[in-house]
C-alpha cells in the first residue's frame, strides 16, 4: 500500500468519525429548510459530498457541525436559487433569518428530547431492544425481522408500534418533567 493510499484511508476514517455522529443534525437542519424529503436527502448528499471534498479544510478539533451547517446553507441556497430560475419557490435573507431563529430552538428540543430517548431506551427490556436493533441498526424489513423470530410481519409491526408508543410516551414525560435535562 502506498503512502497516498495510506493517507486516504486515514482521512476517511478520520471524516467518518465526526460526519456519523453529525448526520441526522444535518439533515435536520437541511429539513427544517426544505420540508420536502426526497429534496431535502438530494440537498443533505450534495452536502455530504462537498463535506468529504473539502474535509482537508477542516480544523480537526474545531466544531464539525458548524462547519457542516455552514456548508448546508450554501447548499440549500443553491437549491432555492435553482427552484427560482426554474420558476419554483423563492427564498430570501428574511426568511433565512426567521428559520436559522427556529432551528436554534429545534437544536436545543433536539438535544432534550435524545437526551430523554437515551434514557427511556435504558428502560427496555432486552427483546425489546434486540428487535430495534434489527430494524434500525441492522435496516431489515420486517419481513426478514419476521423470518428470524418466526412470527408474522403483523406481529413485528404491532411489537415495534408499542415500543414507539412507550418511548414517546417516556420521552414526554421526561421533557415535562425535566428529567432530561
Amino acid at each position: 500500500m502506498d503512502k497516498n493510499t495510506v493517507e486516504k484511508l486515514d482521512s476517511s476514517e478520520a471524516f467518518l468519525r465526526v460526519f456519523l455522529p453529525n448526520q441526522n443534525r444535518i439533515l435536520s437542519f437541511i429539513l427544517c429548510y426544505i420540508p420536502n424529503r426526497t429534496d431535502a436527502e438530494d440537498v443533505f448528499q450534495n452536502t455530504t459530498f462537498v463535506l468529504w471534498k473539502k474535509f482537508d479544510r477542516y480544523q480537526p478539533g474545531s466544531d464539525f457541525l458548524a462547519w457542516s451547517i455552514m456548508i448546508a446553507r450554501f447548499e440549500i441556497l443553491s437549491y432555492y436559487k435553482k427552484k427560482k430560475s426554474e420558476g419554483g419557490l423563492y427564498f430570501d435573507e428574511e426568511m433565512q433569518k426567521i428559520l436559522d431563529a427556529e432551528m436554534k430552538a429545534f437544536d436545543s428540543r433536539f438535544e432534550q428530547r435524545m437526551d430523554a430517548l437515551r434514557e427511556c431506551l435504558k428502560k427496555l427490556i432486552s427483546e425489546e431492544v434486540r428487535l430495534l436493533k434489527m430494524r434500525y441498526e441492522e435496516n431489515l424489513p420486517l419481513a426478514r425481522i419476521a423470518e428470524r423470530l418466526s412470527i408474522t410481519s403483523a406481529a413485528v409491526f404491532k411489537r415495534i408500534s408499542k415500543i414507539h408508543s412507550r418511548l414517546i410516551q417516556c420521552i414526554r414525560q421526561r421533557i415535562a418533567f425535566g428529567e432530561a435535562v
